[in-house]
């Protein structure tokens, strides 16, 4: 296995541009439950589901789809995303 220091400056390159390239794939994921379309949350990192009233947690990049993970919201937070949004 090759020592983690030994990378070129090419792999350096590409690591850095992982979080544009998981932003990228992040937009193309839905809800697993409705298939509506998931609101990428920054602050909290977690996929918002408006329909689904749930929230997916990120971690280290990698959604966790799964109802193991996922909190329900409370109204106030689901009128909150519908509001900013414009979705009902």
């Amino acid at each position: 296995m090759p020592n983690i220091d030994s990378r070129t400056s090419k792999d350096k390159i590409i690591s850095k541009k992982m979080p544009k390239t998981a932003a990228v794939l992040i937009n193309m994921l839905v809800c697993p439950d409705t298939k509506s379309l998931l609101i990428y949350d920054k602050k909290a990192q977690e996929l918002i589901s408006i329909q689904g009233k749930k929230a997916y947690p990120i971690e280290q990049y990698c959604p966790l789809l799964s109802e193991h993970y996922c909190r329900n919201l409370s109204i106030d937070e689901v009128n909150k995303w519908q509001s900013s949004h414009h979705r009902k």
